[in-house]
C-alpha cells in the first residue's frame, strides 16, 4: 500500500505534465474519462464502466461475449441500441456525463487474436472492443482496475495507488472480496487504454523521483527480478540524466506468457521466455524504457512515417554499447546487415511503418538510428541533447512526425537541416565511398596529403560529414571533410610521413561498408530463399526447422530440382545428408583453416563463402532443433558450432580480402 503523501505528489506531477502537454500544444485537453474495470481471470470474465462527457453521442463496438448492462445520461437512463453493422448506439446526451457499463465472459482468442483474459497472463490492447472506445480527442484518463487475489494489473500512465479494495466495491463474481486488489492510474493525455494483469510477485524501487517495479511470476522472480529491477534502474538513471524528467510517475517491467516485447505509457510486457535470456536486460530491457520518451510518450503519426524506433534505438542501443566502448562494433555489424539487403526494392526510412518485416525492421531501426548518429556528429552533443529537450518538451502525450523532429534540431541547431534530413530519410540506400588520387607531397614541416573522396549511388550525393583518420610515424590524427557532392577533393597538412589513410574506420557514416563475408543475413533478407530438405520422410519436419530459422515458411524444393547457382538456399538434413549433397553440387568445401566445420561439435551452420548458400546440419534431430532455433539470433555470422551438450562452441565471420577505404604508404 502507498503512503498517502506518496500519492498526492504522484498526483501532483501528473497534473503538472498535463497542464504542460496543453501549454505546448497551444490546445485544450479533450473530454476527461473514468475507466473502472473488474478482472476474473479464472473465468475469463470482466465488468467494467466508463464515465465521460458524451454530448454529440457515438458508436463503438465490443468484442463477442461482452454486452451492455446499463446506460446513463448523467442521472437518467439511457437507451442504447445496435446498428446494422453490430456496433452499440449512443444518443447524445447535451451538457451531460454518460456512464456506460458492460460485461462477460471473453472466450480463448483464436489465433492472430490480440487480446487474452487468464489466469496465466491477461492482456487488453487498445481499441480492441473490450471497453466503448468513444474518443477522438486525447484526453486526461483516471484508470482503475480491480483483480483478484494472486493477480496484479498494469495500465495506461502512471501508477497512483495499489491497495486492498474496499469490500463494498466488490462484484459479486470476486471468489475472495477481502483480498481484491484495487490499482489506479492516471493518464494526462490519451486516447488509447492498455492493461495487463497476471500472477506476479512485486519488487519495488524508487529512482530518482520514479517508481519502478518488476512484476513476474514467482519463479521468475525468484531467478531474475532482481537482476531486472538493478539493470533497469540503472538504465533509468542515465536516461533521465540525459533526457531530463522520465514521462511518467512509475515504470512496470511486467512478464507475459506471450512471445511478446512491448511498450505502453508506463509499463513494458516481456515474453515469459525472452526473460531469461542473459542479454535482454541490457538489449530489449533499454529499449523498452526508453519508449517511454518515444512513442509511449511523444506519440508517432504513423502515416507520415515511425521515428521512434529509430531515436530510442539510438539512445538506448547504442547509448548502452557506447558507455561500454562497444559501439564502433555495434555500428559495424549495422553496416553489414543493411548491406546484406536484397539490391532491388528497399524501401526509404519514411516508409517504415512497424511491423515484424525484417528488411523494414532494419531500415527502421538501424539505418534511422544511424541517421541520428551522424547528426549527433554534426551538431555535436550539446546541440542535439538540447533539440531531443525540446522536442520532448513541446511534444510530450502529442502525436508528432518527422517535420516536427526535424523543426526541433533545426531550431537547436540555428541552421536549416531540411536537405541533411531529406537525403537520409527519403532516399533509399546509402553510398559507396571510394579514395581516388592519393598523394603525399613533402614539405619542410612535414607535407601534405592529397586526394578525393567519391561517393556513388542512384541518389548520390548524400550530405556526409567524412572522418580520415591518418597514421603517421607521430601518431595518428583524424580530420573531418564535409562532402555535399559526388566528388571531394582534400588536402590534409602533416607533421610527420603517413603510414596509412582511412576513410571512417569506426563506422560514424551510413555508408556500404565495402566486401562483404557471406552471412547468414542473407537467407533471412532475401524474399528468393530457397529451402533444400535433404532427410526422406521429414521434409515436414525440416521445413518447421526452416521456419523457425528464418522467421517465415519455406516450402521444401523437390530434390530433384536444380540447383541455381545465384539463388539463396537453405539445405538441412544429416551431418552426411549435407556433405554429400554440397560434393554433388560440386562446391568447394569450407576454407582451408576451417576444412573440418562440417564435422565439428553436434551440430553446426555455414555459409558457402562464394555462393548464397547456407548448410545446416546435425548429428541427431535434436541437435539439429537447437541449433535452428538459435540462428535467428546469429544473423551477422558465417558459421555457427554447437558442442554435445549443446552450448556454442564456435561462431564467427569469413574474412575479407581488403578494405578498400584504407590506403597502406610504402617508401
Amino acid at each position: 500500500m502507498l503512503r498517502p503523501s506518496r500519492c498526492r505528489a504522484r498526483l501532483t506531477w501528473a497534473l503538472l505534465v498535463a497542464l504542460q502537454a496543453g501549454h505546448a500544444s497551444g490546445e485544450a485537453p479533450g473530454p476527461e474519462r473514468q475507466l473502472t474495470l473488474r478482472l476474473d481471470p479464472a473465468e475469463q470474465r470482466l465488468a467494467g464502466e466508463l464515465v465521460q462527457p458524451l454530448p454529440e453521442g457515438g458508436r463503438f463496438t465490443l468484442l463477442e461475449g461482452l454486452a451492455i448492462s446499463g446506460a446513463q445520461c448523467g442521472e437518467e437512463p439511457l437507451e442504447l441500441g445496435l446498428d446494422q453493422e453490430g456496433r452499440w448506439v449512443v444518443p447524445a446526451c447535451p451538457a451531460q456525463t454518460i456512464t456506460l457499463r458492460w460485461q462477460g465472459r471473453l472466450e480463448s482468442p483464436g489465433r492472430g487474436a490480440r487480446h487474452a483474459i487468464a489466469e496465466a497472463g491477461t492482456f487488453l490492447p487498445t481499441r480492441g472492443g473490450w471497453y466503448p472506445h468513444l474518443m477522438e480527442d486525447a484526453g486526461p484518463l483516471w484508470l482503475a482496475v480491480h483483480t483478484p487475489a494472486g493477480q496484479r494489473a498494469v495500465g495506461s500512465g502512471s501508477l497512483i495507488a495499489e491497495a486492498a479494495a474496499d469490500i463494498t466495491e466488490q462484484t459479486t463474481q470476486a471468489r475472495d472480496a477481502s483480498a481484491d486488489l484495487l490499482t489506479r492510474f492516471y493518464h494526462p493525455r490519451t486516447r488509447e487504454v492498455e492493461i495487463a494483469a497476471g500472477p506476479w510477485a512485486l519488487r519495488e524501487r524508487d529512482v530518482d523521483g520514479v517508481t519502478l517495479r518488476v512484476l513476474f511470476p514467482e519463479a521468475l522472480d525468484g531467478a531474475f527480478g532482481e537482476i531486472y529491477l538493478e539493470r533497469a534502474a540503472q538504465h533509468l538513471s542515465a536516461f533521465q540524466a540525459r533526457l531530463g524528467r522520465f514521462p511518467f510517475e512509475s515504470f512496470s517491467i511486467a512478464a507475459s506468457p506471450a512471445p511478446v516485447g512491448l511498450a505502453f505509457p508506463g509499463f513494458t510486457l516481456l515474453g515469459e521466455r525472452v526473460i531469461p535470456l542473459p542479454f535482454i536486460p541490457d538489449t530489449s530491457l533499454p529499449h523498452e524504457i526508453m519508449h517511454a520518451w518515444w512513442g509511449a510518450g511523444v506519440q508517432v503519426d504513423y502515416p507520415s512515417g515511425n521515428w521512434a524506433e529509430a531515436l530510442t534505438t539510438y539512445l538506448a542501443d547504442h547509448a548502452v554499447a557506447e558507455t561500454r566502448g562497444e559501439d564502433a562494433d555495434l555500428r559495424r555489424g549495422w553496416l553489414l546487415d543493411l548491406a546484406s539487403l536484397p539490391a532491388s526494392g528497399e524501401p526509404a526510412l519514411r516508409g517504415f511503418r512497424g511491423g515484424p518485416d525484417p528488411a523494414g525492421r532494419l531500415i527502421g531501426y538501424q539505418h534511422g538510428a544511424l541517421l541520428f548518429h551522424m547528426l549527433r556528429q554534426r551538431l555535436g552533443d550539446a546541440t542535439f541533447d538540447a533539440a531531443l529537450g525540446d522536442f520532448a518538451t513541446r511534444w510530450m502525450h502529442r502525436t508528432a512526425d518527422w517535420q516536427a523532429l526535424e523543426a526541433a534540431f533545426s531550431d537547436a541547431a540555428g541552421e536549416d537541416l531540411s536537405l541533411f534530413f531529406a537525403a537520409w530519410r527519403d532516399h533509399p540506400g546509402r553510398p559507396d565511398l571510394a579514395l581516388d588520387e592519393v598523394r603525399f607531397t613533402p614539405g619542410p614541416d612535414g607535407g601534405w596529403l592529397h586526394g578525393e573522396l567519391v561517393q556513388r549511388g542512384e541518389h548520390a550525393p548524400w550530405p556526409l560529414d567524412v572522418p580520415l583518420a591518418v597514421e603517421t610515424e607521430d601518431g595518428s590524427v583524424t580530420l573531418i571533410q564535409r562532402m555535399e557532392g559526388e566528388r571531394q577533393p582534400f588536402a590534409l597538412p602533416l607533421a610527420g610521413v603517413p603510414r596509412a589513410l582511412e576513410v571512417d574506420p569506426d563506422a560514424h557514416l551510413l555508408r556500404h561498408p565495402g566486401e562483404l563475408p557471406s552471412l547468414l543475413r542473407r537467407l533471412l533478407l532475401d524474399p528468393q530463399t530457397r529451402l533444400v530438405a535433404l532427410t526422406p520422410g521429414r521434409t515436414a519436419e525440416l521445413e518447421g526447422l526452416a521456419a523457425r530459422t528464418l522467421g517465415r515458411p519455406l516450402e521444401a524444393l523437390p530434390l530433384t530440382a536444380e540447383w541455381q547457382v545465384d539463388t539463396p538456399h537453405l539445405v538441412i538434413g544429416t551431418t552426411d545428408e549435407v556433405i554429400e549433397w554440397r560434393q554433388n553440387q560440386s562446391l568447394a568445401a569450407p576454407p582451408a583453416f576451417r576444412e573440418a566445420l562440417e564435422r565439428e561439435g553436434r551440430a553446426r551452420f555455414w555459409m558457402h563463402p562464394e555462393h548464397p548458400v547456407g548448410l545446416l546440419s546435425g548429428d541427431d534431430p535434436e541437435a539439429l532443433a537447437m541449433l535452428a532455433a538459435r540462428l535467428r539470433h546469429h544473423g551477422q555470422r558465417s558459421h555457427l558450432v554447437l558442442g554435445g551438450d549443446g552450448e556454442t562452441r564456435d561462431a564467427g565471420t569469413w574474412p575479407v580480402a581488403s578494405n578498400p577505404l584504407r590506403i597502406e604508404f610504402t617508401d
